[in-house]
């Protein structure tokens, strides 16, 4: 540069220095500045040095709080004075974002209070106000959930991306499925007559699954223990086990309903519950136990209706047979025994 445009710029700065205001701004923008190519660099080093995408995608979330908070501080040290001045002004306007925008501020404090009590990182699979999903990201007041579809249970992600606002975080409590450890308990129901001999079919259904399910019983005994480091839990089994319970239908037949509970990983939940069926059936079947047929999912009311008549036009399945179908058997005499007329009392 040449001598003259020194001095034009030094001129300059000795005005800009000169007016307070203009002064203040000039240290806003070098300082934004600064903050902004900082944080740009430590996010490219980032992006190089981390490989894994759940830990890249949670320093990058640190690291922008963190240099936004350093920003905010040191622009409000820069305009200290000018906001004493201004602190009635500020006061209604903080009072009136509370008000208006307290959406935002409670989206904030369940920030605050996830950073704090660490409800769930990126990877886990949580549940809250009806939504399920895996974290795949953490911003300032959303997270971001790859779903997941359930039916009183965890399935299959669909595909689709929820953002779950943090204002749920102050109403609504939130389930982590793979907090501590990634095993969750399920249960498969079978019904068999009362016909059958009860002991024997537990003792048939437990060492079944047991045997079945030999290799994840090992893995959820090694990482369920992480559960007591974490918390002041006690350790679960994680052994198969069968209960069994009677139950009525409609009709008044009982029935003896097998709950087979067994450990299986969130994510491999209706894989492994498929197998399992399949399993043990397999098993009923080799035995000679029959199944009941209409447990637990079809349970008809009534069967269809003659034209008409507003009544059944034939037996409901499943049901017990009404006294007007009951066919008497043929009152046939044993060999040897007297004529019918002729039979005493």
């Amino acid at each position: 540069m040449d001598r003259w445009q020194l001095e034009g710029l030094a001129e300059i700065l000795r005005h800009v220095r000169a007016e307070p205001l203009a002064s203040k701004a000039l240290s806003t923008l070098v300082l934004v500045a600064t903050i902004v190519v900082v944080h740009r660099l430590l996010r490219y080093a980032i992006g190089r040095g981390v490989t894994r995408p759940e830990t890249r995608v949670k320093y990058w979330n640190y690291s922008r709080s963190i240099w936004l908070l350093l920003a905010l501080a040191l622009v409000v040290a820069v305009w200290l004075e000018e906001l004493k001045t201004t602190a009635l002004v500020l006061a209604g306007v903080v009072a009136g974002v509370l008000i208006s925008g307290k959406e935002v501020f409670l989206g904030v404090a369940g920030r605050m209070a996830l950073a704090v009590a660490d409800h769930y990182k990126i990877g886990d699979r949580i549940r809250i106000n009806g939504v399920c999903g895996d974290v795949i990201n953490i911003g300032l007041l959303y997270t971001w959930l790859l779903e997941v579809d359930y039916d009183h249970a965890e399935n299959q992600a669909t595909g689709r991306v929820v953002l779950v606002p943090h204002l749920w975080l102050t109403q609504y409590p939130v389930t982590n499925s793979t907090l501590g450890h990634d095993y969750v308990w399920d249960e498969l129901r079978l019904a068999v007559p009362l016909s059958v001999d009860g002991q024997a079919a537990v003792t048939l259904l437990t060492e079944t699954a047991s045997a079945f399910l030999r290799r994840e019983v090992a893995d959820a005994a090694r990482n369920v223990a992480r559960l007591g480091q974490l918390f002041a839990a006690r350790e679960p089994p994680v052994t198969p086990i069968t209960y069994a319970h009677l139950a009525m239908e409609s009709s008044g037949h009982q029935y003896l309903v097998l709950t087979v509970r067994y450990v299986v990983k969130v994510r491999s939940r209706r894989v492994l519950h498929s197998a399992l069926l399949l399993h043990l059936l397999a098993a009923l079947r080799e035995r000679g136990i029959p199944v009941y047929q209409n447990f637990p999912y079809y349970q008809p009311a009534a069967g269809p209706k003659a034209p008409g008549t507003g009544e059944p036009e034939g037996p409901v399945p499943g049901a017990a047979p009404s006294s007007a179908e009951m066919v008497p058997a043929p009152d046939v005499a044993p060999p040897g025994a007297p004529p019918r007329g002729e039979r005493g009392s």
